[in-house]
């Protein structure tokens, strides 16, 4: 019998707690502008929860439209970056990595707009980069 992972996290000061009892399906880490302008932070990093295994412990993110089809979830107590949620990914739930208890546990699949990179900023691995969206998830949060 294996013991079943328990992804737990939140933001700076608690007010918004979750749990996933799924591992992410997916990692991504993202260079395009409006992640830097919502992180503060060169790239995001986010992990894909399914729907069905997550759950907010207690307040839900405040959501930012910041596209026609994204939204971007953050704390309204501390300003924690926290979520992002794309219509045309429903069956998930894209958490910011830097918000789980415990990061390490998670991995990363790829980089996606690397078209926006920042000149100075270079991540040292072998994952796969996409100069735009990847082609493995489908993506309008740019549009």
């Amino acid at each position: 019998m294996t013991d079943k992972q328990i992804y737990e996290g939140g933001c700076l000061c608690g007010a918004i707690r979750y749990r996933s009892s799924a591992a992410p399906t997916r990692g991504v880490i993202c260079h395009c502008s409006m992640c830097r302008k919502h992180s503060g932070a060169p790239i995001l990093a986010f992990v894909h929860f399914p729907i069905v295994s997550f759950h907010w412990l207690n307040a839900e993110p405040h959501r930012y439209r910041s596209s026609r089809f994204a939204e971007r979830g953050f704390c309204s107590s501390c300003g924690s970056t926290v979520s992002m949620y794309e219509e045309v990914l429903r069956d998930r739930v894209q958490i910011a990595v830097g918000s789980l208890d415990d990061p390490d546990s998670v991995r990363i699949d790829d980089h996606v707009w690397t078209e926006d990179r920042i000149s100075w900023f270079d991540v040292n691995d072998r994952l796969h980069r996409y100069r735009q969206s990847s082609v493995v998830v489908p993506s309008k949060a740019d549009q």
